[in-house]
């Protein structure tokens, strides 16, 4: 974010979210009460909190003050709530550290409810930066796909294009696909009615129980003194239908 727009008051928002004049003004006086008068203060938000305490508005308000792209919606589906996640940083986060951040937001990203079996057209990874500017690139899947393994393979490349290093990284879909058979990664024959048996089983879980009743260990920092670091917990990827 360049530094005209981080001075900018967050007022100029008011007419850009997609509220209605009244609504967009309780939006806009809301984050003033919380002491947010400018984008720049707005765009180093958390964006789980803004999601938490403001909805899709605050969602939007925060990739404008970021200087996000548009969110691209599919057509031929509807309109769909924002599919996206956020993992905040140690300092000092980089190489395979870095790497396991990414594979919890995508496990985070494919086990949420709201996806509803539904493939991904594209994403956009990006990245608030300790000098307090952002950062983030779109990624094209060519076609649609919900396999954990494919989305990883894309966006680790990407992760070498960090300007900086950073205090949080995200992860959003840009486009909602129908449901189906993953399209890019191919399983063996002879393990489909297997895995399909198992896939079934575990989405009843989930259903049931929530996402988050579907877990696995995922190894982060093994020398870190903090067992916290060590590893965390991420939603189990559920195998392609």
């Amino acid at each position: 974010m360049t530094t005209f727009l981080s001075d900018l008051p967050v007022a100029v928002l008011a007419d850009r979210i997609g509220l209605p004049e009244r609504e967009a003004g309780n939006l806009i006086e809301a984050l003033r009460r919380l002491g947010i008068d400018t984008l720049g203060e707005l765009s180093k938000l958390s964006r789980r909190h803004v999601a938490d305490r403001f909805g899709p508005a605050g969602q939007r308000a925060l990739r404008l003050a970021r200087g996000e792209d548009e969110l691209l919606v599919s057509t031929v589906h509807g309109s769909w709530e924002e599919l996206a996640e956020e993992i905040e940083l140690p300092e000092g986060t980089a190489g395979s550290q870095l790497e396991r951040a990414l594979e919890l937001l995508v496990d985070r990203l494919l086990a949420a409810p709201r996806r509803t079996g539904r493939t991904l057209l594209g994403l956009r990874l990006g990245a608030v930066l300790g000098d307090g500017g952002s950062w983030s690139v779109a990624q094209g899947l060519g076609r649609p796909t919900s396999s954990a393994r494919a989305l990883r393979a894309l966006l680790l490349p990407r992760l070498e294009e960090l300007p900086a290093p950073a205090t949080s990284l995200w992860l959003r879909a840009v486009g909602l696909g129908p449901p189906g058979a993953d399209q890019l990664e191919l399983s063996l024959r002879g393990d489909e009615s297997r895995r399909h048996r198992l896939g079934a089983a575990l989405r009843e879980v989930r259903a049931a129980q929530g996402s988050e009743s579907l877990l696995k260990v995922l190894p982060v920092d093994a020398a870190s003194r903090v067992p916290e670091r060590r590893t965390m917990l991420t939603p189990f990827p559920l195998p392609s239908r």
